[in-house]
């Protein structure tokens, strides 16, 4: 990397008429999977590549390389500048950033090299051994990260963005019947990791998954949301705070800065240095990272703001890195509380397939998933078949009667360019009128 590194300060010096931007990505996975309670495949994968930037008279070019020597990277230089005269001009680029704020890393690790094997079969074998008597399966999923990257621009920017987070996702599935329930540990290293607490909490659901299975009919409902649940419509709403979707104009909070719309009790961030979620040092453009309040106390206060469109739209850029990082303020209420002081609602453990209808309204449509149960008289009496919900994100959390005073990191990971981990730090709720479309009459 240092080599690659040397190479590209002396093409951004040696070609001054240009804009440049580069990302040196060195970036290993461990990824282990556990199927049918049996270890099913490890996989090591590593890459190395140079994501790059050219710009000139606000036209640019993007391009991306693997296992690039600098005179690779020259050569895709040259090419670029021949076509960059034919395409047509941004008006709206103004450089790459410059923010020249450093982060400061504790000591750095790695646990693509500290998490072996065997520790990942020992742990996954002592879950496996714990549901078995339960007449459930596990199949899982424990993978580490190391991401190793470097900054660099002509707007002056050298830094470093390193991380090596882990994550383990497990999924019991009922032989019985094919009902599931989930468990999810990830951070920053295993070193916060409680197995006994781990295996604790998936007993507690498959307990639950083992009640009659009854259908609900569509209808309005009082739910408890679990903290995937919530996490998950987080993300949603999140998005719509990018200014990228204000300038599209399909954000549901343009015109709405300062105004009261949620409970005064709701406050939703991005917290990418909150120690208990994966590290975010910079955004992608290598501005530091820090947190931002989107939501404040219901009212509504700033966009996930970049360099581009802060300077596009006159909007302040900051250190907000959206989804990757979301918190949600803890309330005072304790889960048994919110369950017990529930008539007949519903506890919803997860969400699988979600897409915005609209998402300048905020309406969504996806399924329940993991364990959907019925709660009468203060109580979860009956596991409910999957069920399909058409709801608006703003009505979720404009209903919300109560936020669960614990916060729990839900860690989930994304595959669309290269595999990462993210992190949610979020309680259960409890929101009114809840919109159920109808039963998909299926575990």
């Amino acid at each position: 990397m240092e080599r690659i590194a040397e190479d590209i300060h002396r093409i951004i010096s040696e070609n001054r008429g240009y804009g440049f931007e580069f990302i040196i990505s060195d970036w290993k996975t461990e990824f282990f999977r556990f199927f049918n309670s049996e270890s099913n495949y490890n996989i090591s994968r590593s890459s190395f590549t140079v994501s790059g930037t050219i710009e000139k008279d606000k036209r640019k070019y993007d391009f991306k390389l693997s296992n690039p020597s600098g005179s690779d990277i020259e050569d895709c230089i040259e090419s670029a500048k021949s076509i960059l005269d034919k395409l047509p001009p941004d008006p709206d680029f103004h450089s790459f950033e410059n923010n020249p704020d450093i982060f400061q890393y504790d000591a750095l690790h790695d646990s693509t090299s500290e998490i072996l094997l065997e520790k990942k079969i020992e742990i996954l074998t002592k879950i496996a051994e714990k549901v078995k008597s339960r007449n459930f399966d596990i199949y899982g999923t424990f993978a580490a990260i190391k991401r190793d990257c470097r900054i660099i621009n002509s707007a002056g920017i050298d830094k470093h963005f390193y991380q090596s987070p882990v994550m383990l996702d497990v999924k019991a599935v009922s032989n019985k019947n094919m009902a599931t329930v989930i468990e999810n540990f990830g951070g920053n290293s295993l070193d916060t990791f409680d197995l006994n607490l781990f295996i604790s909490n998936l007993e507690k659901k498959i307990g639950f998954a083992g009640l009659d299975i009854i259908d609900m009919p569509q209808g309005e409902y009082e739910v408890i949301l679990s903290p995937h649940s919530v996490g998950e419509f987080a993300s949603f709403l999140m998005y719509c705070a990018y200014a990228q979707t204000l300038d599209e104009g399909t954000s549901f909070f343009e015109g709405k800065t300062g105004q009261k719309i949620f409970p005064s009790g709701f406050t939703l961030s991005s917290d990418p240095v909150n120690p208990r979620v994966i590290t975010f040092p910079y955004n992608e453009d290598g501005h530091i990272a820090g947190k931002v309040d989107i939501i404040k106390d219901g009212v509504f206060k700033n966009f996930v703001v970049d360099h581009y469109y802060g300077h596009k739209l006159g909007l302040e850029k900051n250190g907000a890195v959206g989804v990757d990082a979301i918190a949600i303020e803890k309330g005072s209420c304790s889960l048994d509380d919110m369950i017990s002081g529930i008539e007949n609602g519903l506890f919803i453990s997860n969400i699988h397939y979600m897409n915005f209808i609209n998402m300048k309204d905020t309406s969504v449509t996806g399924l329940t998933r993991d364990g959907t149960f019925l709660i009468r008289n203060g109580r979860i009496v009956s596991m409910v078949n999957n069920l399909r919900f058409t709801e608006r994100l703003s009505s979720i959390f404009a209903n919300t009667v109560d936020i669960e005073n614990k916060l729990y990191p839900v860690t989930v990971s994304s595959n669309y360019f290269d595999f990462k981990f993210s992190s949610r730090l979020v309680p259960h709720i409890k929101a009114g009128n809840f919109n159920i479309s109808s039963s998909t009459h299926t575990i």
